[in-house]
């Protein structure tokens, strides 16, 4: 159970996505050297015990990238916008100060800022590292606080104190309530190059302004968790940084944020991978719908900004979607979405996308219907000669054993010298028969030698077909 959410908020480079990395115990934060790296809101969950039975909600911010310390200027900070619905949705707000670089006039004013919303608030000051730093932690109390907490996120000194007291706090107010988090939530990832329109079209599926949208490209740095419920299910969307070639990430920052949206490919349930209509399926873009495939992701093709797409008739579509699956000839079983963000088009139609991959993703075939496919690819497709050994290709039986993606371990006399032309044409009639068209299957070849694995899978062959 989560009691509660905290928003950190604070000046840039004050160790905000360090400690969120230390309540969260994750790295799920980038953490930089330089100051304004977190830009928009980075969900975690900050545990009280090991079996991660009772937490609480932790919202990582941004820093304030402006040096002009009137509010009037926030409004058109996309940062600051972003800080500020943190704090909206949060039930308490963890200000958190530098005690390397003292007090500045922005403390003050963030300070005033959240007493005038009547935000319940707690201050606490990092970078504690030592004598030095505890000595001037008097020009802090300067703000009205009675009560200082002193942290060093860096080294882990005082965070656990820390997350007991924001746990403490918490519990005493009267509009916190304890709320369970789904354990089979469904993950999307939303992926795609710089500047496709990710964003914009989770701030769309989700009916508010979650993640940043700028037309400069790259503006999403960090993966964004943001969790809805559809259609009855528990999801959680994940909006990831642009993948930009390999060639171009000039620099450390953007390096991580690539890391983080291949992590995040791995923890997802399915993928929706972004394209710009003008721009095309680049060769950036097949490559990463092939690492999705490579790891057994379903993949959903969206392609964005369709209504700015010029010289459409009604064939174009078509057209787009078969030129698309010659480009990705691993991936021609991709279903294929025309969506604009910007009006809106379809894109009411992506969840209901994600459901469908994710269903059939984990959908689970008895072993005798398996079996019938079997047969009625060897009868209608005979397996060419084996001239090494001078004899055919013999299939025995064969059943589905994991989900996520299906996998079926197929038994044979030959298992490793089948044609990889016709293990293609044994993957595609699988996919097609037993209803997994849109999403990718494995197939396993064991050799009939294999007894263990044999007679499991005819036990259960038998076990089914006598239901």
């Amino acid at each position: 159970m989560i009691s509660g959410i905290v928003a950190i908020v604070g000046r840039p480079n004050v160790g905000k996505s360090t400690l969120f990395n230390r309540l969260t115990v994750t790295d799920n934060a980038i953490v930089d050297d330089r100051p304004g790296v977190t830009r928009d809101r980075l969900y975690g969950h900050a545990w009280l015990d090991q079996e991660k039975t009772q937490g609480f909600m932790i919202i990582d911010t941004g820093g304030f990238e402006t040096d002009d310390f009137k509010f009037q200027p926030f409004a058109e900070n996309l940062v600051w916008r972003q800080t500020e619905a943190a704090i909206q949705e949060s039930d308490m707000v963890l200000l958190l100060l530098d005690g390397k670089s003292g007090m500045t006039p922005h403390d003050r004013q963030l300070k005033r800022y959240l007493e005038e919303t009547c935000k319940p608030h707690i201050v606490a000051v990092n970078k504690v590292d030592g004598t030095e730093q505890s000595q001037v932690m008097w020009e802090f109390f300067e703000l009205g606080v009675d009560d200082l907490i002193k942290v060093s996120a860096a080294h882990n000194r005082g965070v656990i104190d820390l997350k007991e007291r924001l746990a403490e706090d918490l519990a005493q107010l009267p509009s916190v309530q304890s709320v369970k988090i789904p354990t089979d939530a469904i993950r999307i990832a939303i992926v795609g190059r710089p500047n496709a329109g990710k964003s914009s079209i989770l701030n769309r599926m989700i009916g508010e302004e979650r993640a940043l949208v700028s037309e400069i490209a790259g503006t999403t740095r960090d993966s964004l968790d943001t969790p809805l419920v559809y259609n009855g299910k528990p999801y959680v969307l994940v909006d990831t940084a642009g993948i930009r070639r390999k060639s171009k990430i000039s620099e450390r920052l953007e390096s991580l944020s690539v890391m983080r949206s291949l992590r995040a490919i791995d923890r997802a349930d399915v993928v929706l991978l972004i394209l710009d209509a003008e721009q095309g399926l680049t060769e950036q873009d097949a490559r990463l719908a092939d690492l999705a495939a490579e790891r057994g992701k379903p993949v959903g093709i969206v392609v964005n900004k369709w209504d700015i797409f010029p010289n459409k008739e009604t064939n174009t579509p078509k057209e787009y979607t078969e030129a698309i699956h010659r480009e990705l000839k691993t991936l021609s079983y991709a279903p294929v979405s025309f969506v604009s963000a910007l009006t809106n088009q379809r894109v009411h139609q992506l969840m209901s996308l994600a459901e469908r991959l994710a269903t059939a993703s984990r959908k689970r075939v008895d072993t005798h219907q398996v079996n019938q496919t079997l047969r009625a690819i060897a009868q209608e497709h005979t397996p060419a000669l084996i001239r090494s050994k001078s004899k055919r290709v013999k299939f025995y039986f064969a059943t589905q054993v994991a989900v996520t993606p299906p996998t079926i371990v197929v038994f044979c006399n030959v298992a490793n010298e089948i044609q990889e032309a016709y293990i293609r044409y044994m993957t595609n009639r699988f996919r097609r028969d037993l209803g997994f068209s849109e999403v990718p299957i494995r197939l396993i070849f064991r050799p009939k030698s294999d007894v263990r694995e044999r007679d499991a899978a005819a036990a259960e062959a038998a076990g089914e077909s006598t239901d």
